[in-house]
């Protein structure tokens, strides 16, 4: 039975299978469709999808002939995918649950068509990930270090040009200005569109595939090169004509500029490429043996359609139903498990401005546009004294769980976003009248400035120190509670050279605070 056979015959099947992904995936997806609206990072989301289904159709009529022999061992792949799925639900893990869509559809292919028919498709599901935003983690993780790359290269280019200009982290100063090489500028944003445009443009180009390695590879450094020649030349036009060369539609526009200018070199390159010898094909390459190849694919699927009337047909059914049992179990216990919303023991607005003599100097508002994002249940920030002059700032957010409450934002994403460099982290337990702390000891700096920061993550009475570790216990907490409530607590304590003395301060702090927050925090 090929492809074209198989759809006519088990059409019904197909649709319910398509109309049980919309129902696991409703509440997902439309959010991604939001990050792609919202985030310049990720608006080629928009024609990911496209794209993949253009390689599909380039390959039509090879699919339509290719005998379906279903692979058993893909329900590991759909079981794997749903796994995912739930682990990623449990955890607000955002990348998890949408690019879990990705293996499930493999997975499915293998299952109900088969290793042939993945083949052909499989171009398509892998280049759908460019359409799922990358955690946060990741991407801070990569885009401060090119951001501190690229200002590195922009400032020694321009000091080569003979301009006055020193450079502390990613911020560049001049002599009557300063100008933060963001995100942006990082080559960050351009760097996950060109790399999307270039697997796109390495396929459609009939050139051979270590030709197509090269130029999906050459997409990294055209994105860092072109971002540094955007600061580059903003760097110039402010020190020539002011720092409203530097921002607003100048900055912007440059910045379409510079795309533009990656999206000319990676199509040259892939001419460039293309020149000569066509050596394949761009994405169904004919080769000699291709039909000889179609027949054996034929004759192996030939007990299949002998076996139609004999119990093939009721085995495919079964088949089907199989997964239309697993993706409904799964699509109801995500939409009717529903996590307890826990309030706090008492609210932030009750909290002491008095805490075993250390007195509130000043309490901070939250932004709303912070708020906007970080969905806390309840937060306080303020700053405290003690009696010897000593300051400390203290956040706690709390995260009660409801549908309305975000996840926690660890401070490796949100300090280097705000301009602090880190210097130092480390993981250590604190004794706490005989009891232990997970924390986290970290120095950050932005300018001359040096903040001693100690923070942790707590879920119920476990103190923990680490990303990963939360979202387990996020996770065992949602299935065994029907609990997903948790609580960030850091101190800052600001120093110039004695770093031992701010961490003494801190733990004293600490020590002095644990017994007033455990009277708000629920356990």
């Amino acid at each position: 039975m090929t492809v074209a056979e198989y759809g006519r015959t088990y059409r019904v099947y197909l649709i319910g299978v398509v109309l049980l992904l919309s129902g696991l995936y409703w509440k997902i997806f439309p959010s991604m469709v939001q990050d792609w609206y919202k985030d310049e990072n990720y608006s080629h989301g928009f024609i990911v999808p496209l794209i993949a289904g253009y390689f599909l159709y380039t390959r039509w009529d090879e699919l339509k002939k290719t005998p379906v022999i279903p692979w058993n061992a893909g329900l590991a792949v759909i079981l794997l995918g749903l796994l995912q799925l739930l682990v990623g639900w449990l955890g607000t893990e955002f990348f998890s649950m949408r690019s879990s869509l990705i293996v499930i559809l493999a997975g499915l292919v293998l299952y109900l068509f088969g290793t042939y028919v993945f083949r052909i498709a499989l171009l398509s599901l892998a280049f759908l990930i460019f359409m799922i935003p990358i955690p946060y983690i990741i991407y801070d993780a990569v885009a401060f270090p090119l951001k501190i790359f690229v200002t590195k290269v922009s400032v020694l280019t321009l000091q080569m040009l003979g301009i006055v200009v020193i450079r502390e982290g990613n911020i560049i100063m001049f002599p009557a200005l300063t100008l933060e090489v963001a995100d942006a500028c990082s080559g960050i944003r351009s760097l996950i569109s060109l790399l999307a445009l270039a697997v796109a443009l390495a396929f459609f180009l009939k050139i051979s595939p270590f030709k197509r390695l090269v130029m999906i590879c050459a997409a990294v450094p055209i994105a860092i090169f072109s971002n540094a020649v955007r600061v580059i030349v903003t760097g110039v036009l402010a020190q020539y004509w002011g720092a409203k060369a530097a921002e607003g539609f100048f900055h912007e526009f440059a910045g379409m500029v510079v795309f533009a200018m990656a999206m000319a070199m990676l199509v040259s390159l892939g001419t460039l490429l293309g020149r000569g010898k066509k050596q394949i094909s761009d994405i169904a390459p004919e080769t000699p043996g291709n039909d000889q190849q179609l027949t054996g694919m034929e004759l192996q699927a030939s007990d299949l359609r002998q076996g139609a009337e004999a119990g093939g047909r009721k085995s495919m059914v079964v088949k089907f139903v199989s997964v239309f049992v697993l993706l409904t179990t799964v699509a109801l216990y995500l939409n009717l498990h529903k996590d307890l919303e826990v309030p706090m023991n008492k609210t932030f607005d009750q909290f002491p401005k008095v805490v075993s003599g250390w007195r509130m100097t000043q309490e901070f508002a939250m932004a709303d546009n912070i708020q906007k994002v970080l969905r806390a249940t309840d937060t306080l920030t303020r700053r405290y004294e003690a009696a010897d002059g000593k300051l400390v700032d203290l956040y706690i957010g709390y995260h009660g769980g409801g549908k309305d409450s975000g996840e926690i934002h660890s401070p490796k994403h949100c300090l280097p976003g705000s301009g602090w460099f880190e210097v130092s982290t480390k993981r250590r337990l604190l004794d706490v009248s005989g009891s232990k702390i997970n924390l986290v000891q970290a120095v950050y700096r932005k300018g001359d400035n040096r903040q001693m920061f100690l923070y942790w993550f707590q879920v119920q009475d476990k103190t923990i120190s680490d990303e990963y570790s939360l979202k387990i216990a996020e996770i065992v907490n949602s299935i065994i509670n029907r609990r997903r409530d948790a609580s960030f607590i850091r101190i800052s304590v600001p120093f110039e050279s004695d770093e031992q003395g701010a961490v003494a301060i801190g733990e004293r702090f600490i020590r002095d605070l644990l017994p007033t927050m455990h009277e708000f925090l629920p356990e």
